[in-house]
């Protein structure tokens, strides 16, 4: 089995690789693993040329326009490669009658309430990225063709740019750090994203071989419990001076959700995949 992996150059697709090279990895999957300048989705056409050529079996999309702020000076760059390009996936694993796994994100949610959001709500993004993932989401789901949409948020490894590695840099050119309190969200180790994602598609493939539906769907995957940005840095520098702020104390171009909570309920009942706490995984990364 053909797996092409696009955005191998991200948190993701970099834990997708190194997976690749366990042995929870199926001995008979075959990885391509494909950056963005063996596959750019700012090129759509060229792309799906490649990929038509290359004949997979299974499209595993981990890449995305993900400059939350610069999107709202480019947004027509963040619909291209978050909105019309997963759609143009899409519809080619339609006609080919191959799956397409695909990431999302928290913000296609407007952060209200306190609550987790659960799949079933009505998404209403209030950045442009926001907007460009909805899309994605949309054009997906309307394509017919077998697909995991997985929402997660907060990203983090020891690979690529992310929180955990700004507050490691930051500790060590600040004698203070300040961090906003007041957006509440999940933290997602990457390698657990890749674990959990390959399980998803596994049990997905066997549904379909045993004669039953591909549970097609969205999903919100990311590591168990809740925090803030604020305490996310108290927990990666415990004994650093970390002054909490509030979001209007640090205005940025593109609005966040104040509540980026997700339900696992779902892919825990339809995959029996139930994250580790963030926690946890945090401490895996700092021992690694």
């Amino acid at each position: 089995m053909k797996i092409l992996l696009l955005g191998a150059n991200g948190q993701i697709g970099d834990a997708v690789q190194k997976l690749a090279r366990t042995s929870t990895w199926p001995s008979h999957w075959e990885l391509l693993a494909w950056t963005r300048e063996a596959g750019d989705l700012s090129q759509p056409i060229e792309l799906i040329r490649q990929i038509e050529e290359t004949k997979p079996d299974l499209i595993w999309n981990a890449a995305a326009y993900t400059q939350v702020d610069r999107a709202e000076t480019e947004p027509a760059l963040a619909h291209l490669i978050n909105g019309k390009t997963p759609g143009e996936l899409a519809q080619y694993c339609k006609q080919a009658g191959i799956p397409l796994v695909h990431y999302s994100t928290d913000y296609v949610y407007d952060g209200s309430g306190d609550e987790p959001h659960l799949e079933t709500e009505t998404p209403n993004p209030l950045s442009e990225y926001g907007k460009s993932k909805l899309a994605g989401d949309v054009a997906i789901a309307a394509s017919g063709c077998d697909y995991l949409i997985l929402r997660t948020s907060w990203v983090f490894s020891n690979h690529g740019k992310n929180f955990v590695k700004t507050m490691l840099r930051l500790a060590d050119e600040k004698r203070e750090l300040r961090v906003v309190s007041d957006q509440v969200g999940s933290p997602s180790y990457a390698p657990d994203l890749a674990h959990h994602t390959l399980s998803a598609i596994q049990k997905a493939l066997a549904l379909k071989t045993e004669g039953k539906p591909f549970p097609s769907g969205i999903y919100h995957l990311c590591n168990s419990g809740a925090t803030s940005w604020y305490e996310f840095a108290q927990a990666i520098l415990p004994e650093y001076p970390i002054t909490p702020i509030s979001t209007a104390d640090y205005p940025t171009p593109a609005k966040r959700p104040m509540n980026s909570r997700l339900s696992l309920d779902k892919v825990e009942r339809t995959f029996g995949v139930r994250p580790r706490a963030w926690q946890e995984a945090l401490g895996a990364i700092q021992q690694a």
